[in-house]
This record gives structure tokens, C-alpha cells and sequence, in this order.
């Protein structure tokens, strides 16, 4: 029998995070689910340390980057539903128990978008381009690991753009807001999001990347309208 939810999680070289991350999954009241960790190449000991952890299916990435990987994890996943986490990260117990009681008892709901608290990895030492504030109380949050969503979702506004390196997440919440897709808030924190030296949208802010992906984004809405 087909898992309702598919939890995607995309990992590169995340041995000291990856435990925490699955253990909170493993923790889940929600039970109906299948792990898929789509690895980047690793090199050191997340695959060792995943295995020991958790049950999962491994898909070995065969593109570069974050929408890469969410879009062969999506590929690859059976569930009716898709929730994402990336590997550093970590759900609250109950967060597809939040997800999944709106989302079944409302089944004309597309998806779902829960709140994040963000963590300090070092205090003293927040990567560039974050703001401090942050830390403080929870966050509505448009990103993938504050989603749950139908995977019929994919089909109707399209998969990752993986020209994308940093902004391909922005890039699709706008599309799936512009699909008028129909959603709920659940105004519960869902997930705890840690603030480190190798986040990719904060190293990538130092260069001029994230900038000019913004800007192509934003030129994008621009010319449809939106």
C-alpha cells in the first residue's frame, strides 16, 4: 500500500546533522509515511549515519543543487502527499499530525504552510545576511519545509526550477501562489530551522548570486504580470 505523505529530504555531507533530523521524523505521531534522502555525492559519513537512524529510500542524485534534488526525490516518491525537510533541520513531533488533520479532513485543500523557528548553530558567528531578529518567536514561513501538499500540485504549477541555484524555492511559492491553489495556515510552528556557516542562501548571499537571482525573479512576476 502507497504512503499518504512522502518526506523528501536532500542531503550533501551532513553527518552532523542528519541524525537529529531523522530522529524527528522517526518521532512523528503521523505514521503513514516513506523517507526518500536524495544524496548529492557525499563524502563523508551521512550515509552511515542515516542508516543507522532510520529507514529510507536512497536516491543517488544525478543533477547539482537543491531543486535537483527535491525534483528527483518528488520523481521517485509514491506518496499522495509531498513534505519536504532539509538534512539539518528538524520537525516538531507533531508537525505532519498538524499537516495531515487539516489536509484529510478538508480534502478540497491543496496544501498547507506551518510556522519555523530558527536556531543558532553559534550565536556569536550568524552567517551573512541574516537578520538576528529572526531568532526570536516563530515565523510564517513560504519554504519547503514549512509545506505539505497534494503531489497533484507538481503537474498543475510545474517542478523546481533548477536554473535556480538559491531562489528556486521563492521562485516556486510564487508560482504556486499564482495557481490559486487553495491552502490553509496553520498558525503552529512545525519546524526548527538551524542558522549555520554552510546555510546555501546565506554563503551564496555573499556572492552576487542570490542578488541576481532575485532580480530575475522579480522580472519574471514583472513580465506576467504578477
Amino acid at each position: 500500500m502507497k504512503p499518504i505523505v512522502s518526506i523528501i529530504i536532500p542531503t550533501r555531507n551532513a553527518e552532523k546533522f542528519v541524525g537529529q533530523c531523522l530522529e524527528s521524523i522517526n518521532n512523528q505521531s503521523f505514521r503513514d509515511f516513506e523517507v526518500i534522502i536524495v544524496d548529492g555525492q557525499s563524502t563523508d559519513n551521512t550515509l552511515e549515519v542515516a542508516h543507522a537512524s532510520a529507514n529510507f529510500q536512497l536516491v543517488e542524485q544525478t543533477g547539482t543543487g537543491l531543486a535537483a534534488a527535491w525534483n528527483q526525490g518528488i520523481q521517485a516518491s509514491q506518496g499522495a502527499y509531498i513534505s519536504f525537510i532539509d538534512s539539518d533541520d528538524w520537525f516538531e513531533p507533531d508537525s505532519l499530525a498538524q499537516h495531515m488533520q487539516q489536509l484529510l479532513s478538508q480534502p478540497e485543500i491543496d496544501y498547507s504552510i506551518g510556522h519555523v523557528k530558527y536556531f543558532a548553530e553559534n550565536a556569536n558567528k550568524l552567517p551573512y545576511g541574516f537578520k538576528p531578529s529572526l531568532l526570536n518567536g516563530i515565523h510564517h514561513a513560504l519554504m519547503p519545509g514549512c509545506f505539505v501538499g497534494k503531489r497533484a500540485l507538481f503537474s498543475k504549477v510545474g517542478f523546481f526550477d533548477e536554473s535556480l541555484i538559491v531562489a528556486t524555492d521563492i521562485q516556486w511559492f510564487h508560482d504556486l501562489k499564482i495557481s490559486h491553489a487553495s491552502s490553509i495556515d496553520l498558525n503552529v510552528q512545525v519546524l526548527n530551522k538551524r542558522i549555520h556557516a554552510n546555510n546555501l542562501s546565506y554563503t551564496t548571499s555573499e556572492t552576487s548570486v542570490y542578488n541576481k537571482e532575485l532580480l530575475a525573479v522579480v522580472r519574471r512576476r514583472l513580465r506576467l504580470g504578477s
